[in-house]
């Protein structure tokens, strides 16, 4: 690798829970290129309300300087933590940070956690794309009074090309897996934003003949999500059901604090955070589960490193990990639970035994 393309990480830990969890993904990830052998250049930066009581902005100037550097790359990387308030929506309207990939698989060992019966969780590895850039969240907003009630709008707005690209990356992910799309739509309440978002994925699929593509009422899957969630490949959606959605998906798997989040802009530079939030009800407490940050490390690896093979690892280290080391959010009745940085140690240590098993083999 020249240096030229040696990829650059920009760590971002945030506030609340941020820190902690960033701190263990990023111990992660250096560990991992020191056994793999693969070169980055990593430089670690404060955003949010540390930044704000610091300098009066969530994202510093020399901060978004750099980050504009490296997101004409893609070999650039962010890896976020969490904030209460800015700069993610920034963050992301600014890089066009415009495809939201969400996997969900559940742990063998952590299937105690799940609220679901163990076999509603067999054959469960699903991806939802998650348009990220648009829909209410950038809709036009007022507020007003009728009569001496207040009233408030906020407008629901996507472009075709908007929805043309998500589409397209969604299609792309499903061919690659196991080939199957479902387009998760309210078009019967909502019918000329999710009509235009029907009509596109008509146009779109096909340029794929071997993916098998549906399309689903948003209340009704949430409702399958809960009871057949092994049905589905790829769930592809508009910002806001992609964000409910997300959150049912976490309750599948038993806890938020496992899912990792990789969002792509059209350059190929990427954001890397996991889904849940600051949870500032235990910042600080050391408690925090590290392993939706340290899966966005595995996706990092995949898509800014490609290195699929170490992925790979990674993800059977968590997997043999957590047989034996729980946060107190997956730990359960029973099992004794360890703190953020134990966790991340333990994914390290079963990670140089993945490795050198399959040194053996």
């Amino acid at each position: 690798m020249t240096s030229a393309t040696v990829p650059v990480v920009l760590v971002l830990p945030g506030e609340g829970i941020g820190p902690e969890v960033v701190g263990a993904a990023r111990h992660v990830l250096e560990h991992v290129l020191d056994r793999a052998g693969l070169d980055a250049t990593i430089r670690e930066h404060t955003v949010g309300l540390p930044a704000y009581e610091r300098t009066g902005q969530w994202l510093p100037d020399p901060v978004r300087d750099e980050i504009d550097q490296v997101a004409t790359s893609p070999r650039g990387a962010v890896l976020f933590g969490a904030t209460a308030d800015e700069p993610i929506g920034e963050l992301r309207s600014r890089y066009d940070l415009f495809a939201n990939l969400r996997p969900a698989r559940p742990l063998p060992a952590l299937r105690d956690v799940s609220p679901l019966r163990p076999d509603r969780l067999e054959g469960v590895d699903l991806l939802i794309v998650r348009e990220l850039v648009s829909d209410v969240y950038y809709g036009r907003r007022r507020t007003g009074l009728d009569e001496g009630r207040r009233w408030a709008g906020q407008e629901m707005y996507y472009r075709e090309d908007e929805i043309r690209r998500i589409v397209r990356c969604a299609l792309q992910q499903a061919e690659a897996r196991r080939r199957r799309l479902t387009l998760v739509h309210k078009a019967n309440a909502i019918p000329d934003v999710f009509g235009l978002w029907l009509d596109v994925l008509a146009e779109e699929r096909p340029a794929y003949p071997h993916v098998e593509v549906r399309d689903m009422y948003a209340d009704t899957m949430a409702m399958q999500l809960v009871l057949r969630p092994a049905d589905f490949d790829v769930i592809v959606t508009s910002n806001l059901l992609g964000d409910v959605l997300s959150e049912i998906t976490g309750a599948v798997l038993g806890s938020l604090g496992l899912m990792p989040s990789a969002t792509l802009s059209p350059t190929g530079f990427a954001l890397y955070e996991p889904v849940g939030g600051t949870a500032p009800d235990i910042a600080g407490t050391k408690s925090a589960n590290p392993l939706g940050t340290i899966g966005s490390v595995e996706l990092m690896l995949r898509h800014t490193f490609d290195a699929p093979r170490w992925a790979d690892v990674l993800a059977a280290a968590v997997e043999r990990a957590v047989e034996s080391w729980r946060t107190p959010d997956i730990a359960g009745p029973g099992n004794e639970s360890c703190t953020t940085d134990e966790m991340a140690a333990a994914v390290c240590d079963a990670f140089d035994a993945v490795v050198a098993e399959e040194a053996t083999e």
